[in-house]
């Protein structure tokens, strides 16, 4: 705000005039010094804010304007007659004349009045700083227009945007400032008449998306515009701030660009949970068209379309299936929270992968690290695994068998041969014990695990049954003829008893079949000294899941 402190001097001799003249209150932000001066002297009349001269006058009128300050008010008092006399050009150097003889009541009216006066231009001027700092200070587009169209006042941002200072622009029209061609103009092209139309017609503020053709190219504006009234009510034209948006709307068209060419379905949601926006490849994956899936609330998209308690995959995300090419394929759902510059999350960005070939690689990867390739078994490190996992204080049955005869005929035959042996001995075990851990643990080795009640007379039974089987499976090739198996059976009721060790015991039960004559199954009882001989140790191995992890 501004403090104004002026200077009154009264040119004259009047005491009375002099008394009243101090009786004069300071308007607001306004203080005045009085000084009182019987005759003219170049300093005081130089010094005076106000000059107010009630003296013969020795000078011409345009001398005594020149001896005043600048902005200085000049005031002559002057009889009738001599006021008459005057013409024209002398009256222009003086601001007021007031007739003589001057009384107190005249001089503090005229003054009063020039003091408003000069408050309201002191107002004005502060005003019009107010509103050019503030509009020059706004990054956006500002300008205001009167109703036939002509600029009367713009901004910094404006002049910039134009290519033209505000003395080139301020009262000309749209067609000049934007450098309309004239076909351009008489189509109503980028012109935006038609929205001033509507600002006047309804009398409020409006927004407007608006095309502007600029020096830099074509610029997209948000565009508010408001009507001005006047002091009657009528509107005398109107305001428009327009905030550029090209930027956020080639940002817009580089990201349907980006989500177009992404090979995963995506969804974006906003803070409250609703849909956005979805690309192509989502509309294909859940055959569903981006204008009736946006608006949507997701979860509720989510749950009908997904449905609940997805499971959790390899990558700690939630999977599902869906139907694609009349295939049926694994999808991957990953959500990640879209925060805004404080770090506060706006919204989600969900991506849908196709991770069906990565899970079958997954798979093949471990059916091969878990299983034997020649029989598809389960090798020993998984047999290992699988048992201790699944153990718990079940009793454990184990058979552990072996081909007899074997080196004699991969010898004579190849190994082609021996592995054929392998592959009969192989099915055969999966068809005997479907439902229990069956294992190639060495090179014409298998051991199969049961656990649960099983006593050992019907084991026993299964293990004589699945011998014959294999007999004659032998007996039915010629190079096969001479192989036959024979198995070891060792069980356990304590949990606490070390997998190895109860695998020596089979192994030392199948060295008494084999000792026995082959073609046999024995069982390990170890108050049997027979059988109390010591065997190799089979060397522990890795943990896994009894059913593949």
């Amino acid at each position: 705000m501004y403090q104004c402190r002026i200077t009154i001097t009264l040119f004259g001799k009047d005491l009375a005039i002099e008394e009243r003249l101090r009786r004069i209150v300071p308007l607001e932000r306004f203080e005045h010094e009085i000084a009182f001066c019987p005759s003219l002297t170049p300093e005081a009349l130089g010094a005076a804010d106000i000059a107010v001269i009630d003296l013969p006058l020795r000078q011409s009128l345009h001398e005594l304007r020149g001896g005043c300050k600048p902005g200085a008010l000049l005031i002559l008092c002057m009889e009738a007659e001599r006021l008459a006399a005057l013409d024209e050009a002398e009256l222009e150097a003086v601001d007021d004349v007031w007739l003589s003889p001057l009384t107190s009541a005249r001089l503090a009216s005229g003054l009063r009045r020039h003091l408003a006066a000069l408050k309201e231009r002191k107002d004005r001027r502060l005003t019009e700083t107010y509103l050019n700092t503030t509009i020059d200070s706004i990054p956006d587009l500002v300008w205001f227009k009167d109703v036939r169209g002509a600029h009367l006042k713009v901004n910094d941002a404006f002049c910039d945007a134009v290519g033209k200072t505000k003395r080139q622009i301020e009262g000309r029209g749209h067609y000049y400032i934007w450098d309309l061609k004239k076909e351009e103009y008489e189509k109503g092209e980028y012109v935006c008449l038609e929205t001033d139309d509507t600002v006047l017609e309804k009398g409020r503020t409006c927004l407007f998306d608006e095309m502007v053709k600029s020096r830099r190219g074509m610029l997209q504006f948000k565009t508010y515009k408001s009507p001005l009234f006047d002091e009657d009510g009528a509107i005398m034209g109107t305001v428009g701030i327009a905030h550029d948006v090209t930027a956020l709307k080639n940002m817009d068209v580089e990201l349907e660009i980006i989500l177009g060419s992404i090979p995963f379905a995506v969804l974006i949601r906003d803070a409250a949970g609703r849909v956005v926006k979805v690309n192509a490849k989502f509309e294909e994956y859940f055959q569903i068209a981006a204008e009736k899936i946006t608006g949507s609330d997701y979860a509720d998209w989510k749950r009908a379309a997904l449905g609940e308690n997805l499971p959790v995959g390899p990558d700690g995300n939630r999977e599902f299936t869906v139907r694609l090419g009349g295939k049926t394929a694994i999808m991957e759902i990953h959500e990640e929270p879209l925060l805004d510059v404080f770090q506060q999350e706006v919204g989600r960005l969900c991506l849908c992968r196709d991770v069906t070939i990565e899970r079958t690689f997954e798979r093949e990867l471990l059916h091969s690290a878990n299983t034997d390739a020649l029989t598809g078994l389960y090798n020993r490190r998984y047999f290992y695994a699988a048992l201790d996992k699944n153990r718990n204080r079940e009793r454990v049955s184990l058979l552990y068998l072996d081909i007899d005869n074997f080196k004699s005929v991969n010898d004579r035959y190849g190994h082609q041969c021996g592995d054929e042996a392998l592959i009969i001995v192989a099915r055969l075990l999966r068809e005997s014990f479907p439902d229990d851990l069956v294992a190639r643990v060495g090179g014409d080795e298998f051991l199969i695990a049961l656990l649960g009640d099983c006593g050992l007379r019907a084991l026993e039974e299964r293990a004589r049954g699945l011998l014959d089987r294999i007999a004659d499976s032998f007996q039915s090739s010629a190079r096969l003829e001479g192989l036959s198996a024979s198995i070891g059976i060792a069980q356990s009721d304590d949990s606490s008893l070390n997998i190895d060790e109860l695998i020596r015991r089979s192994d030392m039960a199948l060295y008494k079949a084999k000792a026995s004559g082959k073609a046999r199954c024995c069982v390990f009882i170890p108050c049997c000294p027979s059988l109390s001989e010591p065997a190799p140790a089979t060397p522990e191995w890795g943990r896994r899941n009894l059913r593949g992890g």
